[in-house]
């Protein structure tokens, strides 16, 4: 399970998050809706550790705040950009696992 709590990001001085929560369970499938600017893709690169944030993030009961993204990935955790070169011919797993 994924559990964040009190989320804020932030580039600079600007904050982008303000205190988002939430939780996903294992096996589900979740889906970040929103206009430009809402902060889905900062939602994302927080949860992998690419941006500075406060809050908490814990997977599977362990707080993995602080971690380096190659640690974080290596939970399954990933973020692929839109438009950045995946392999039409593999799944979308397969490309995460690849990346």
């Amino acid at each position: 399970m994924l559990e964040i709590r009190r989320l804020r990001a932030f580039y600079g001085q600007s904050q982008a998050l303000y205190g988002l929560d939430f939780a996903l369970s294992e096996g589900g499938i979740v889906t970040l809706l929103g206009a430009n600017g809402a902060g889905k893709t900062t939602t994302l690169r927080a949860l992998c550790g690419m941006v500075r944030f406060t809050g908490e993030i814990r997977f599977d009961g362990k707080p993995i705040n602080g971690w380096a993204t190659e640690d974080i990935v290596r939970l399954g955790i990933a973020h692929v950009p839109e438009a950045r070169g995946t392999f039409v011919r593999m799944t979308v797993e397969e490309n995460l696992r690849l990346g």
